[in-house]
């Protein structure tokens, strides 16, 4: 959802855990079992794709703890902690260590990891995950989602099922933490009572992404994208110590040694990377989650600079077969009036944007939706990649949210499907065709055949793993073509 100005201060939390005790205090609280015999509790592990053809093998202890080694293809192989000393709000460290995506076998203490598949056949893509709890101290705030039932925050169950699919791949387009604070006794009681974990802590990230996606990460390894829920003035330090896979940077503060409301020159934005995996098209991934999109590009003259320098290696692309791009907050979407001026990241990307960019992954809009443009009229005409939304794996939906224009009066059985688009206008270009669906869940991408720049096939599916549409993505003509499945 777009950001307005007030953001809140940093670390409001609804309980503060420190040192092996606090631990297994959160290990109660959020599900993580006790390891028999008074061990700690057990920490997640995973693999995440880094820039450069690299890998990194990542391990959460408790702090204190000394990094585990791992073993990759057969040999030693210590981690290191990564910058950013464990604290109160975060009384753990994370460990990790690089190898190449052409591993073959890697462990930490027994424990398989999931390692680059030699041919990558099946993707998994979810986003905006989180529990949505953002309550100030005054007025109605956000609704309190339900972090203790399935049914309205089915983040658990996502992940479980998009597991079962056995991915090669996972990408997670951003908007991994919500918990963010509750600050009315009347409105928040109940949290407390369920022993519900807020804030931007370790509790709460806990809470909100790494006990839920545990499945899901055992899977596969992930591309990660930084949604605005992960700017420096929310969920930023978790993003930074945690999920980045680049080297954390530091959040600038102000002289009142306070973090200021996050932009984008401010929000230790990092520069776009690629990614080339076998069996898959080149990967894009940019940070664009300071940007404050609902602005005309004329009131954030600095932001085109901004991109100009960032989306460097979008820009520059110079691609013959089609590539993708992962970034969080999509160039065009139905959160965004149809008769606003173009944003900053449109004018800069308007007539710059690499012939051979097919599709544009997104999340932010907590639907999922494709937009799919008809080519422009003239000689030098570029037609525009579609776009594709995955933003339904777990926060409140847009239907639920009175603040959305998709607001369908709080009923709690909506699942609305629109299959066609209408004649609506994105920045200055008419839909040819697509959909929107409101219903939770993830898509699963596979392969049509042995060319990675080919179709792909798509299913939309529910939070139990069935499907709710059948997709097909034609990178060459820049389609995504959804229809409802069977039964749908």
């Amino acid at each position: 959802m777009p950001t307005l100005p007030g953001s809140p201060r940093r670390f409001t939390t609804a309980a503060r855990l420190t040192g092996l005790a606090g631990l297994a205090v959160l290990a109660v609280l959020t599900g993580c079992a006790i390891i028999p015999g008074g061990d700690a509790p057990p920490l997640p592990r995973w693999t995440q794709v880094l820039p450069e053809q690299r890998l990194a093998l990542r391990a959460i202890v408790p702090a204190g703890t000394a990094c585990p080694s791992a073993t990759v293809d057969g040999v030693a192989q210590p981690l290191q902690p990564r910058a950013g000393a464990p604290s109160r709000d975060f009384p753990v460290t994370l460990c990790e260590g690089a190898v190449a995506t052409t591993a073959r076998q890697a462990s930490i203490a027994g424990q398989p990891l999931p390692l680059v598949a030699a041919d990558i056949r099946r993707i998994v893509i979810v986003g905006d995950t989180g529990c949505r709890i953002k309550v100030p101290a005054s007025g109605h705030g956000d609704p309190i989602q339900d972090c203790a039932d399935p049914a309205a925050w089915p983040w658990a169950r996502v992940a479980g099922a998009a597991a079962a699919t056995q991915p090669d791949l996972v990408i997670h387009l951003g908007d991994y933490h919500y918990r963010e604070y509750c600050r009315q006794p009347a409105l928040c009681a109940a949290l407390s009572t369920q022993s519900t974990p807020v804030g931007y802590d370790w509790a709460g990230w806990n809470a909100d992404f790494f006990t839920p996606a545990a499945a899901l990460l055992r899977a596969a390894p992930w591309v990660t994208v930084r949604g605005n829920h992960e700017n420096c003035d929310r969920g930023g330090e978790g993003w930074q110590r945690l999920l980045s896979p680049l080297p954390p940077q530091a959040c600038p503060t102000g002289d009142d040694g306070r973090l200021p409301r996050s932009v984008l020159s401010n929000n230790a934005t990092a520069a776009a990377y690629r990614i080339e995996l076998p069996g898959l098209p080149a990967l894009i991934v940019a940070d664009n989650a300071g940007h404050e999109d609902y602005r005309a590009a004329d009131s954030a003259p600095h932001e085109s600079a901004l991109f100009e320098k960032s989306l460097a290696a979008l820009l520059n692309a110079a691609d013959r077969q089609p590539f993708w791009l992962l970034i969080h907050k999509p160039l065009w979407y139905d959160l965004l009036a149809a008769d606003l001026p173009a944003n900053s990241l449109q004018t800069t990307l308007r007539t710059r944007l690499p012939t051979p960019l097919s599709i544009v992954f997104s999340g932010h809009q907590h639907a999922f939706q494709t937009i799919n443009f008809a080519a422009a009229a003239g000689e030098n005409a570029r037609q525009r990649p579609a776009q594709l939304i995955v933003g339904n794996s777990g926060t409140q939906l847009e239907i639920f949210d009175p603040a959305s224009p998709f607001f369908a009066n709080g009923q709690p059985a909506a699942r609305q499907a629109r299959w066609q688009a209408g004649e609506r206008q994105y920045e200055g270009a008419a839909a040819a065709s697509g959909v929107i669906v409101h219903a939770y869940g993830f898509l699963l991408l596979e392969r049509d055949r042995d060319d990675p720049a080919g179709p792909w096939t798509g299913s939309l599916r529910d939070p139990d793993g069935r499907p709710l549409a059948d997709c097909r993505l034609d990178n060459a003509r820049k389609r995504v073509h959804c229809a409802p499945a069977a039964g749908h």
